[in-house]
């Protein structure tokens, strides 16, 4: 997961070396998209700490992967997570507006009023806490039905969501390791493995190719044509993800 954690880095480092002022739309766009997203993003947090956040345990001296995170165990206390777990208070959508909107409009330095709801790794330790529940705990067939069809519809609106690079990896890595237990079906992990692979490919030519901007005056044009370059490859990925999750049941 490593190379995937520097791609966090990749649009500040492209937006904070712009050296000019071609801008497509206006400076203070985002902000006004901000302001007219506000209610859900202050739905969504709100919904990430109580529902996202809470029923996790984060071993950090773990010594194997799967034990990382850990689902309450408390049958009755894990459903009413699950059965309060809400898509139409995530964000990935209305972020990556605002995204785009700072791209097109070269900002060099956000405003301390822009605030947004990042769901990536809340979201990833929830659903790695709970594929761990559904194999450990002794939660009733139902109770892990209930599980396996939430994992599955998140894996669905992060699909269709088209957000970017990092949560569609996330993903996969969450539909792996579904299939790897057998809560869907076993044929899908090579296909999950080799979709690994090609991100991570794609992750390392964006890299490369950042590395190569950097190496000289980086203006605004630069900044939305590698935007541009990484929207083609989430949306070709969010496709090849969505036809390997249409298998799983």
């Amino acid at each position: 997961m490593k190379l995937i954690k520097f791609f966090a880095f990749i649009l500040i480092m492209s937006l904070s070396s712009c050296s000019t002022k071609d801008s497509k739309v206006a400076q203070d766009e985002y902000l006004k998209l901000n302001k007219l997203h506000s209610a859900k993003h202050k739905a969504c947090l709100e919904h990430k700490s109580q529902i996202l956040e809470k029923p996790i345990t984060v071993a950090e001296e773990a010594e194997l992967n799967d034990e990382l995170y850990f689902f309450v165990r408390d049958e009755q206390k894990a459903l009413n997570y699950i059965d309060h777990f809400d898509l139409s208070k995530f964000t990935l959508k209305e972020n990556q507006l605002e995204y785009e909107s700072i791209i097109n409009a070269c900002v060099l330095q956000r405003d301390h009023k822009h605030t947004t709801c990042d769901t990536l790794f809340p979201s990833y330790k929830f659903f790695r806490g709970l594929i761990y529940g559904m194999n450990q705990y002794n939660w009733s067939a139902s109770t892990k039905i209930k599980a396996k069809n939430l994992t599955l519809q998140y894996l669905k609106y992060v699909g269709q969501s088209e957000s970017s690079l990092m949560d569609i990896t996330f993903a996969n890595d969450l539909l792996m390791r579904l299939s790897e237990r057998g809560h869907v079906e076993r044929e899908l992990y090579p296909e999950t493995i080799q979709f690994k692979n090609h991100a991570e490919d794609e992750f390392k030519a964006l890299k490369k190719k950042i590395r190569k901007l950097g190496k000289k005056e980086f203006t605004c044009k630069d900044a939305e044509e590698f935007y541009a370059n990484e929207r083609i490859k989430v949306k070709e990925l969010s496709q090849s993800f969505l036809v390997i999750l249409s298998k799983a049941h």
